[in-house]
C-alpha cells in the first residue's frame, strides 16, 4: 500500500452528483430509520413520515442524497480502504429537505490529520447539498473518516501534522448530573434491509457470513441508520414533530449496534444546545458519543414556514 499523500488528498477532485428523488424515497428512508416502529404496535405519531402528500421528511434524509460512491477505494488515493471507519458525522440544515425534487451535491476533502503510525489518520469530507432548481443550499454535511492503516506520514522529528481547515471544536464533556430526558427507542431487526436500499449496500449489515468475517456475531446496524433513528426521535421529542426546527446535529460513532437492540437516548439541555448520548439499553455500551444538537425556536410566521434564508456565499 503506497504512503498517504495528505496534500494530494486535499486537492483531489471529488464527484459532483446530480440526483432526483421522489416522495417514496423519503418514505423508504423514514421506514429504514425506524418510523412507525413501536414497542407493541405501530408508532402512530410517525404516520406523517410515511403517509402524506407530501410526507414529512426526516431531516437526515439528506445524508443519503448525492452520494459520491466509494471513491476512497481508488488505488491512487493511497488509502487502505479495508481499514477505513466512519468516525463522526455532523449536519447543518439551511433549509428544509424537500420530499421530492432534484439536488446537486458537491464534495471535497477539507482536512487531513496524522494521528501517528499506530493510530492512523483522520480526514474530513464535506458534502454541500443544493436544490437543483433554485440553487438554494439545503444542508452542509461533514463526515470524519478514520484511516487506521494510513498514519505516520508526518516527517520524522516533527510534531504530528494536520493539513487543511481547522478541526471543529470538540463539545465540552457531558454534564455530571442526571439527564433531563431519557427516551427508550426500539430498533427493528429488519432495519438494515431497508436502509441499504437508500445507501451503503455493504454486506456487513445484512450477510451473517460477511459479519462474522469482520469479527461480529451477526450483521450490525449501519452507523448512519442509528444516526437517523436518533434524529427522528429527537425531532419528535424536542421539536414538536417539526423537522425544520432541527438546525444542526453532530455525533461520534463509538460502538456497533445490533438490529433489534433497544436504544437508550439521554439528553441534557445546555446553553450551547442539546447534548445527548445514545447507548444500548441494559448493556452499558455507548454507540453515539459527544452528541450535540442545535434547535430553532418555533416560528409560525409565513417566513418561518418557508425555511431559513440561504447564507451569503
Amino acid at each position: 500500500m503506497p504512503g498517504l499523500d495528505a496534500a494530494a488528498l486535499l486537492r483531489r477532485p471529488l464527484p459532483t452528483v446530480r440526483q432526483g428523488h421522489a416522495a417514496r424515497d423519503a418514505v423508504l428512508y423514514a421506514l429504514g430509520v425506524g418510523a412507525c416502529v413501536g414497542a407493541d404496535d405501530l408508532d402512530w405519531d410517525h404516520l406523517p413520515y410515511v403517509h402524506g402528500e407530501p410526507p414529512r421528511v426526516v431531516p437526515t434524509f439528506c445524508t443519503v442524497l448525492g452520494d459520491p460512491g466509494f471513491w476512497m477505494s481508488a488505488p491512487d488515493t493511497g488509502l487502505d480502504w479495508r481499514l477505513l471507519v466512519h468516525g463522526e458525522e455532523s449536519v447543518r440544515w439551511l433549509a428544509p429537505i424537500p420530499a421530492e425534487g432534484e439536488v446537486i451535491a458537491q464534495h471535497r476533502v477539507c482536512r487531513v490529520e496524522d494521528r501517528g503510525a499506530q493510530r492512523g489518520s483522520a480526514f474530513v469530507v464535506e458534502r454541500l447539498l443544493r436544490d437543483a432548481a433554485g440553487g438554494q443550499t439545503l444542508a452542509v454535511m461533514r463526515t470524519t473518516v478514520m484511516a487506521r492503516g494510513n498514519g505516520g506520514w508526518t516527517p520524522a522529528g516533527m510534531p504530528l501534522m494536520a493539513l487543511g481547515e481547522p478541526a471543529e471544536p470538540a463539545p465540552p464533556p457531558l454534564p455530571q448530573r442526571a439527564p433531563d430526558r431519557v427516551l427508550l427507542v426500539p430498533t427493528d431487526r429488519r432495519a438494515p434491509l431497508l436502509h441499504r436500499l437508500n445507501a451503503d449496500p455493504n454486506p456487513l449489515h445484512v450477510d451473517p457470513v460477511a459479519a462474522r468475517a469482520a469479527g461480529f456475531e451477526r450483521p450490525i446496524m449501519h452507523g448512519m441508520c442509528t444516526f437517523g433513528t436518533l434524529a427522528l426521535h429527537l425531532v419528535q421529542a424536542w421539536c414538536g414533530g417539526e423537522p425544520a426546527r432541527l438546525e444542526a446535529l453532530r455525533a461520534r460513532f463509538t460502538a456497533p449496534l445490533y438490529p433489534g437492540q433497544r436504544l437508550r437516548c439521554e439528553f441534557w439541555q445546555q446553553p450551547e444546545g442539546l447534548r445527548f448520548r445514545v447507548g444500548v439499553d441494559g448493556a452499558g455500551t455507548v454507540v453515539l458519543q459527544d452528541g450535540w444538537a442545535r434547535l430553532r425556536e418555533p416560528d409560525t410566521s409565513a417566513a418561518g414556514r418557508a425555511g431559513p434564508a440561504d447564507p451569503p456565499a
